[in-house]
């Protein structure tokens, strides 16, 4: 897999915004000097901004540069001026998403429908405003209207994230900071498991003082059932008995090695009645590399286990684009689909992030190229559709390259709620647990007041009456009345 890379200099305020765009166009970087595809710079003549690029790529350069007016969106400028001049140095015309950029694609498509737009108007937007292409516009307009109803008029009703950053193995692709449930000593799951606790009893007593109404919850990680019994079985019962409102419970219980019978129905009497199985591929070989610890029996296993106790819907996970992976091998994943008939599938294709270890692995060389990526997320969507599937929400990855989105699909009247309330941020979401992001709603409707976690498990035990006090205090002012 060949890296095509950046350097940036200029404002500090628009660096992030910078390596998004990039991204998009398949670039990697930052400041550091390196032998480079793109450089960015900015310059200021003292009446004048001006932002200027480079593109370099087999000897050819191109170069170009604009000023910027004091009334001007920088942001939109710069972000559409590196598209295009991209695209002119390329000689590529747009990409399936045009301009956009943003992880959310469809928050957009709900802003226009509330400023009065039908479908046809919201399409049009999307075409002639951002370059969006017209069936990538269709999709996300069907999409939103699909979405609509658990987006709006949402009042007290919030969602609920508990954050269980354990696992049993890291996998290659995975840059989120979980922990080793093998390394944890007795004394520090005790410590977890009673922050969490006193985690959820403060947010039960908010929803009371507040009228809250929790009725979506996302039980995730990390690999929640990789905790033991012990630990793991207080915190359900305390969620059931705090939290008594909750229609749609999901567990995330990915990994098959880490989900016995007993674990699965002792989440089924707490309430859970949604899980993810996430077996991302189906190949023994690709399951091996990843640093999977379990078999394609495991999963096929898990799945009955998972029908036997009688969880109403079932999601599985699968990635497009691993390394070594075969438009052949997400064929066979999608025929096993067929054959299981989960409620809920997502897809991902898969982002290199800097913090995962693929991104210093030998086998980052690999992953498939984007076209042949392309080609596997090609065949999901079609496979899936013919099997009655519809797609229910997307996101992008903030740093993700070519025209990928993360979907999920579902049968008909199995749709997460809470995936749709977290991802469109229409209704406040409240967060327990390390890494967790509570995000209240503001009174304009749209202003979201943020809470985080440490991610890490001693500093959010170390930090958690602080936050829990900060969390109160907006919430007393988004739902309280209170002043700022």
């Amino acid at each position: 897999m060949s890296v095509k890379t950046y350097t940036y200099c200029g404002p500090e305020s628009l660096h992030s915004l910078i390596g998004q765009v990039m991204a998009s166009l398949g670039y990697v970087g930052g400041r550091e000097s390196r032998d480079v595809g793109a450089a960015i710079t900015f310059r200021d003549d003292g009446s004048h901004l001006y932002v200027g690029c480079t593109f370099t790529e087999d000897g050819r350069s191109w170069s170009s540069e604009i000023g910027l007016l004091s009334k001007d969106d920088p942001r939109k400028i710069v972000k559409d001026c590196l598209i295009h001049w991209h695209q002119r140095f390329t000689g590529h015309g747009p990409g399936p998403w045009g301009t956009l950029i943003g992880v959310r694609p469809t928050k957009l498509v709900h802003h226009l429908f509330d400023q009065g737009l039908d479908e046809k108007g919201a399409e049009k937007i999307l075409t002639d405003d951002y370059d969006v292409a017209d069936k990538t516009a269709k999709d996300l307009v069907a999409m939103a209207s699909l979405q609509r109803p658990y987006v709006t008029g949402r009042g007290r009703k919030i969602a609920l994230y508990v954050g269980i950053p354990y696992c049993p193995s890291h996998c290659l692709y995975c840059s989120f900071p979980s922990r080793l449930i093998g390394g944890e000593g007795e004394d520090g799951l005790t410590a977890f498991r009673d922050a969490m606790l006193r985690d959820f009893d403060d947010l039960a007593a908010l929803c009371r003082d507040y009228d809250l109404d929790v009725t979506s919850l996302y039980v995730g990680g990390g690999t929640p059932t990789c905790l033991p019994t012990r630990v793991l079985q207080p915190l359900m019962e305390r969620l059931a008995r705090n939290f008594p409102s909750v229609r749609e419970w999901t567990v995330e219980a990915g990994r098959p090695d880490t989900a016995e019978e007993g674990v699965l129905t002792m989440l089924k009497n707490c309430g859970v009645n949604r899980i993810s199985v996430n077996p991302q591929t189906m190949q023994q070989h690709l399951l091996d590399a990843l640093g999977r610890r379990h078999s394609v029996d495991d999963i096929y296993t898990m799945y009955e286990t998972c029908r036997k106790v009688g969880f109403s819907v079932i999601n599985m996970d699968f990635i497009a684009g691993l390394p070594g992976q075969t438009v052949g091998d997400m064929q066979e994943n999608m025929e096993i689909v067929c054959k299981l008939h989960p409620e809920n599938v997502t897809i991902h294709t898969l982002a290199l992030k800097k913090r995962a270890p693929l991104f210093h692995h030998d086998l980052r060389e690999k992953i498939p190229p984007a076209d042949v990526t392309g080609r596997m997320v090609s065949l999901c969507q079609s496979v899936l559709a013919g099997g009655g599937y519809v797609p229910y929400y997307m996101y992008r990855q903030k740093y993700m390259a070519a025209s990928f989105a993360n979907v999920g699909y579902a049968l008909p009247g199995t749709v997460s709620a809470y995936n749709i309330e977290m991802m469109e941020e229409r209704q406040s979401v409240l967060a327990a647990g390390p890494g967790g992001a509570t995000k209240f709603l503001g009174r304009d409707g749209h202003t979201l007041e943020k809470v985080y976690m440490p991610k890490d498990v001693n500093t959010y035990i170390q930090a958690l009456d602080d936050k829990m006090a900060r969390r109160r205090r907006l919430c007393a002012i988004v739902y309280g009345g209170e002043d700022i």
